[in-house]
């Protein structure tokens, strides 16, 4: 089968028709990120898909839906023209109609197919056309999407699905089947003819009980060999992957250990950082009083002031009041004086009992005179006791005066001692304390701002712990995560179980072959009885025969799978050596393993076996093995056919690029590959593009789309060469 062309109308980013034609050899397709590879791949598998019918309107061309008016329509499809027994088309499609602005409707699919008769061009069945040219087995081995699909054999039953296609083992699966049927048939017809022969009958029974143990015996024996066997292959593949990975394990165990340091000590700095509440700690703490200092002082100042000058103007005030009592004072002195500075006799001698006692008597009794009324000495007495009495009332007066000039306050209540007082309460250790708390707000600050310093260069180590752990976790491949955090002693204990394993799979080998020799031996033993009935010795020549035959068959299918394997395991070096060039490549081995699968392994040629091939080295050695089963294909089936793969070289150098192609294209077998190779910053390397012999297209995006809008995107297909 060889691809003609490919045409893809409308399907996703390919607006419009778009036309591929390919040559016997090799094409490439060759495209950046974005610009329809893939979407290439996938027109291709949505055309060769003949078990689901996919006419979602997501297939449809955002840009020409976009252009397309309510009530108009148009179609996508993928059409193939190739050549298979002559030329045949086979074309898949659906028409999308708009109903609103936002809505479309699709048709169902038509698949179609056309090929040349002897009566010219007659349209069939595309769906009966595929499966008869290009069916979903040879698919499986003929299209690749990515590097990581090249090892075909990673499924199971993909060993078993190739011999039965391309090799004549399937031819002995019914013979060995079959001559397994006739030699138990066989066998049951002699032992139920022993027992009729008297000779023999006891001996034959006592035997065939024996036959009957040691058979249920091996077949338990296997059964356990076989579940140790895969045990051991358990062990041996996870051991492996621990051994292929062991730097990256210890490397990823210190970085997973570094990071969870530094998730602690990221969390013990939040929470240092939000220890203290600044909401809170404006009341609880006191910090509302950050800036009282300088008011406290300020008021210190003020009631020191305002003391000093009430004690000025109380003194002043005194003295004033002192002067004025003296005043009065000294007046009443003067008062008391005669003539020529003489003082009189005291007011208040003699007192007034006394003057009140002589009036009455009419007698002087300080000079003994009389002093009848209406005389001089009566009324001089008169005089005496009201002056006396004018001097009470004035003293009284003067007194009472005096005591109201003692009694005046310049200040008549003690609010200014209050407050120096209260100035004196709020200074020292309490003073002390509000003038600390500025320094304690600005020491919290300034720890903050040292610890969310701190706390950024941990949160950017952390990140960069993270990032080194996502490294190597992509560098370990399909390794998980948990197997790489379980530490190297599992190792340890890994090897012991292996070896435990191997040992009891060693013994029960032992012992299967010790039950099989004693079968042989107990067959034997049948096999010479010697029956006395004629009869007896047919049925005993004819299980004979049928025993020999099943032995053969089944030694030939064994044989037969061998050959296979070694053929394509010879036929897959041939390729590796060709597709290599003169780059290190080391020898394919197929090697079966205990599920009846077959594993691809590199072995250099002194027998190591290379357990961390490059990518490029993986690649080839997966893609000389699909050559070789292509070979197979045509051998068995007389009938070549393409080989399909996107970005299956993107692990290849651009050195290794340029050599690799023109081998492929030197090959006897057309295939498609869909690459990003010989593209620097969006531009063809046309000088190295020139240097290789086989086809090339260009696929990019058309220029001046917008980045938002997937209706703007369209696949533009040029061809180079």
């Amino acid at each position: 089968m060889i691809i003609k062309e490919i045409s893809i109308r409308n399907f996703r980013s390919y607006y419009g028709e778009n036309k591929f034609e390919f040559s016997e050899g090799l094409t490439l397709v060759i495209g950046d990120n974005g610009d329809g590879k893939t979407t290439f791949f996938e027109a291709l598998q949505w055309l060769f898909n003949t078990a689901t019918e996919n006419n979602s309107i997501d297939n449809a061309s955002e840009m020409r839906k976009s252009k397309l008016e309510i009530g108009e329509s148009d179609e996508v499809a993928v059409r193939m023209v190739f050549d298979h027994d002559g030329e045949k088309i086979v074309e898949k499609r659906f028409t999308f109609e708009r109903t609103s602005e936002t809505l479309f409707k699709t048709s169902s699919i038509t698949f179609r197919g056309y090929e040349d008769t002897g009566a010219g061009r007659e349209v069939v069945n595309g769906k009966t056309l595929m499966d008869r040219c290009f069916d979903a087995f040879i698919q499986r081995f003929s299209m690749f999407k990515g590097e990581s699909t090249l090892n075909v054999f990673q499924n199971a039953a993909a060993l078993k699905e190739l011999v039965d296609k391309f090799s004549d083992v399937r031819e002995f699966d019914k013979l060995v089947e079959i001559s397994a049927e006739m030699e138990d048939k066989s066998n049951k017809a002699y032992q139920k003819e022993c027992k009729s022969d008297q000779k023999i009958a006891t001996q034959a029974g006592k035997l065939e009980s024996q036959l009957k143990r040691v058979s249920e015996d091996i077949y338990n024996k296997k059964k356990e060999i076989a579940d140790k066997k895969l045990s051991v292959s358990v062990f041996s593949t996870k051991l492996e992957e621990l051994e292929q990975n062991q730097e990256t394990t210890e490397r990823f165990n210190e970085v997973s250990e570094r990071l969870k340091s530094l998730k602690e000590k990221s969390l013990k700095l939040r929470a240092n950082i939000s220890m203290v509440n600044k909401n809170t700690a404006l009341l609880d703490q006191l910090w509302i009083l950050c800036a009282f200092p300088s008011v406290l002082t300020e008021f210190k100042k003020k009631c020191s002031d305002f003391s000093r000058e009430k004690r000025q103007q109380e003194k002043a005030f005194v003295e004033e009041q002192a002067k004025e009592i003296g005043k009065k004072e000294a007046l009443q002195e003067v008062r008391g004086m005669l003539s020529d500075n003489v003082a009189e006799l005291p007011w208040y001698l003699p007192n007034q009992e006394t003057m009140e006692e002589m009036i009455h008597d009419h007698v002087c009794k300080v000079c003994g005179s009389p002093a009848p009324e209406g005389s001089d000495a009566y009324n001089f007495m008169m005089n005496k006791l009201n002056e006396y009495k004018k001097h009470i009332a004035a003293k009284l007066q003067m007194e009472e005066e005096k005591a109201a000039v003692e009694r005046k306050q310049l200040f008549t209540s003690g609010y200014i001692e209050e407050l120096h007082n209260m100035s004196i309460r709020l200074g020292g250790n309490k003073e002390a304390q509000i003038a600390h708390i500025s320094t304690d707000i600005f020491d919290r600050l300034s720890l903050e701002d040292r610890l969310r310093e701190e706390l950024k260069k941990v949160e950017d180590k952390k990140q960069e712990t993270e990032d080194e752990k996502a490294r190597l976790l992509i560098q370990a491949g399909n390794v998980s995560e948990e197997l790489l955090q379980k530490s190297f002693l599992d190792i340890k204990g890994m090897f012991e179980q292996k070896g435990r394993a191997e040992t009891c799979l060693v013994e029960l080998e032992r012992d299967l072959q010790d039950l099989k020799a004693e079968e042989d031996d107990l067959r034997k033993q049948f096999n010479d009885l010697n029956p006395q009935n004629g009869q007896v010795k047919v049925y005993r020549d004819v299980h004979r025969v049928f025993e020999e035959i099943a032995k053969a068959f089944r030694k030939a299918k064994k044989e037969n799978l061998r050959r296979f394997l070694s053929a394509l395991e010879e036929c897959a070096n041939e390729y590796l050596e060709r597709l290599s060039a003169q780059d290190f490549h080391g020898e394919i081995r197929l090697r079966q393993t205990v599920e009846e699968s077959t594993e691809i392994r590199l072995y250099s040629s002194n027998g190591t076996e290379i357990k961390n091939p490059s990518g490029s080295q993986e690649t080839v050695m997966y893609m000389s093995v699909l050559f070789a089963i292509s070979d197979f294909t045509d051998q068995k089936r007389d009938e070549n056919y393409p080989l399909i793969f996107d970005a299956a070289t993107s692990s290849f150098g651009d050195s290794k690029e340029e050599g690799f192609y023109n081998v492929i294209d030197k090959i006897n077998k057309q295939c498609i590959i869909v690459t990003k190779d010989f593209i620097t910053k969006g531009q063809l390397r046309l000088n190295e593009i020139d240097q290789l012999t086989c086809g090339v297209y260009r696929i990019r995006k058309a220029d001046n789309f917008d980045s938002h809008n997937m209706a703007t995107i369209r696949t533009i297909v040029d061809k180079i060469k």
